[in-house]
């Protein structure tokens, strides 16, 4: 653009001036007087400053447009986007350098050109009806168009054309879009070949426009459900019509959450209606793929695949699992599942209802809690029970042993119960423990109280002959052993018969019960008391010296003489004759025992009521 400069100087101005005076000047003639040419000197000398005026403001004005134009022709020519200035006959005026850039063609060559002739001929009426309606219309007109003969990566634009005025041309915008369109079509090509895939490994593909509601169903999808191709339909409502109703809420909220961005994508299993009516159990997998700028869903890609067969699979095995349950519960034993780290996995009605019961279902009863730390509370820590078991069940994971059996039932103080333990592998691959608890209580109380019978005499209390004998052998050999002191003590009710024969055996039963509760009274912890025969009774002391032993057997004694026995309202007064044996060079308890029944029968001897000391054998060489 060219622009006329007004006078730089005044003497221009006045050339200037001087000329069109004299033109006027030739065409009118007329004389003026003194004071008109004085007036008229003055309106010149004011109308040469308000030029001069006007002139500087021109310059000025002239100057910043010329720097605006300056600055906007470098501003379109940084600009990222084609700019091209056509004429009504869509010629270029001007472009700017991303235009000429766009074109394959240096700015110059390319001014005098017609754009149109740049478009690919497929294209070109598509360009000219852009062109007609923004003439037409006012409005600016968009689209996509390919142009020819460029170079490899330029092919595709997006044009913006608006009419300038009635028949003055237009204004072009171009944006090149060829990366996109053909990551477009690589995507187009990425999304026939995944679809292919699907196709053949079985599983149906759906392809969702949001906006819309229309659906895309693959010819697989379409078989899945028994329907031939095109025939399952085309929108969204085709496919939720066919959720089975019990599954229809819980499909559609995992949809609208995978949709507002709240879950990444969906993976649901429910019934599909088929064509003839029947259900088929799918797994539905989908994602959003596209959302616009405000983060809105625009379109959803997923797959169904038919899963019916491991649905059945799956119920068959619920069903095979209840029934294991059953027989599981039905047992009487406390059964349960562990895993190889001792947790417990499962476990059957008995186990829980005496977790139950005993306060420790909130703890170690049911699932996640550790056998061992049951086994601790059941036992309050019994160090024997827990050390056993820990390496009975370590052995069978091991495969030491086959199976483990806890050698002697264990006891449960809470509620004073006894159980056997028995651990046996599952032979899988998890390596599982099964681990019953019977209970045994009364087997054990049994057991106790035939062994009571067989070790404590029935009548006194005392022990009986041969557990006696057992223990004081035991405690012989240890003191010989460990050259302790020991003494033992024979005890003879004196005149026995005599009160069997005035007051009867029931009395005479009363008094040797009486009895052994007076001397046990005077005996130690430690001390053990024997019936040896009718009225015989032994005393073992461990641990006790000569004047020990001596002075003890002297109190009981002295305290039987000092209980009598009241029977039926009859007082019997008794005694007790005792010979005591002091181990010296003995090598077993009978003959300990003969030194104390020694010692015994000169106490009868010397009257009764009295105390008598065998005498003392020196120790035997070494």
């Amino acid at each position: 653009m060219v622009f006329r400069r007004n006078p730089l100087s005044l003497d221009n101005l006045r050339e200037l001036a001087r000329k069109r005076f004299l033109g006027r000047a030739a065409s009118s003639a007329q004389a003026l007087s003194v004071a008109e040419a004085q007036h008229l000197f003055e309106e010149l000398e004011i109308h040469q400053i308000e030029l001069e005026l006007q002139n500087e403001h021109l310059n000025t004005a002239r100057l910043q447009l010329e720097s605006a134009l300056n600055q906007s022709n470098q501003f379109n020519d940084f600009a990222p986007v084609g700019i091209f200035s056509l004429d009504d006959a869509g010629t270029i005026t001007k472009l700017n350098l991303a235009g000429a850039s766009l074109l394959g063609r240096e700015r110059a060559r390319l001014l005098g050109s017609r754009l149109g002739l740049f478009v690919a001929d497929a294209d070109r009426p598509q360009f000219n009806a852009l062109l007609d309606q923004a003439t037409s219309t006012g409005d600016v007109q968009s689209g996509e168009l390919t142009f020819a003969n460029k170079g490899p990566l330029v092919s595709h634009v997006q044009i913006k054309v608006a009419a300038v005025g009635p028949k003055q041309g237009w204004q072009v915008i171009l944006l090149d879009i060829t990366e996109r369109r053909l990551a477009e079509e690589q995507l187009r090509a990425s999304e026939e070949r995944w679809k292919l895939a699907l196709e053949a490994a079985g599983d149906g593909v759906w392809d969702w426009n949001v906006v819309t509601g229309e659906q895309v169903f693959s010819r697989r999808f379409e078989q899945l459900y028994g329907f031939a191709e095109n025939e399952y339909g085309h929108h969204l409502d085709d496919w939720v019509s066919r959720i089975h109703p019990d599954d229809r809420v819980r499909v559609i909220s995992e949809h609208q959450e995978c949709l507002s961005g709240k879950t990444a994508c969906t993976f649901i299993e429910f019934r599909g209606q088929c064509k003839d009516g029947s259900w088929k159990w799918v797994l539905s997998r989908g994602a959003v793929v596209s959302r616009s700028s405000d983060g809105k869903a625009l379109r959803m890609i997923g797959t169904h695949v038919d899963i019916s067969k491991q649905k059945m699979t799956e119920a068959a095995l619920l069903a095979a699992s209840r029934f294991q349950q059953a027989v599981f519960d039905s047992l009487v034993a406390q059964v349960a599942v562990l895993d190889q780290t001792g947790t417990v996995l499962q476990t059957n009605a008995a186990w829980r209802q005496y977790a139950a019961d005993s306060g420790l279902s909130g703890r170690h009863c049911c699932q996640s809690g550790n056998y061992l730390e049951l086994l601790g509370c059941m036992t309050e820590e019994d160090p024997q029970t827990l050390q056993a078991a820990q390496a009975g069940i370590s052995a069978v994971l091991a495969g030491d042993l086959p199976d483990f059996h806890l050698p002697q039932p264990f006891f449960a103080p809470m509620d004073k119960r006894w159980f056997s333990l028995k651990v046996t592998p599952v032979h899988d691959s998890a390596k599982r423990l099964v681990v019953s608890h019977e209970d045994v209580t009364q087997l054990k109380t049994a057991e106790l109280a035939s062994l009571t019978l067989a070790n404590i005499d029935a009548l006194t209390g005392a022990l009986s002959r041969r557990n006696f004998f057992n223990l004081a052998e035991q405690e012989v050999a240890r003191s010989i052993r460990y050259s302790l002191p020991l003494m033992v003590l024979m005890l003879d009710l004196d005149h026995f018969k005599t009160i069997n024969d005035k007051y009867g055996h029931a009395a005479g039963d009363v008094v040797l019960q009486k009895c052994v509760q007076t001397v046990t009274s005077v005996l130690r912890g430690a001390d053990l008391i024997g019936r040896i025969g009718g009225e015989e009774f032994a005393v073992l002391l461990p641990n006790t010296p000569l004047e020990g032993g001596r002075a003890l057997a002297q109190r009981i004694v002295e305290s039987v003489r000092a209980h009598p026995v009241q029977v039926n309202g009859k007082t019997i007064v008794y005694t007790v004759s005792i010979g005591a044996g002091c181990l010296a060079g003995e090598h077993s308890f009978a003959q300990l025992l003969g030194s104390a029944d020694a010692a015994l029968y000169r106490a009868k001897e010397a009257g009764r009521d009295r105390l008598e000391v065998g005498a003392q054998t020196p120790p035997a060489p070494a």
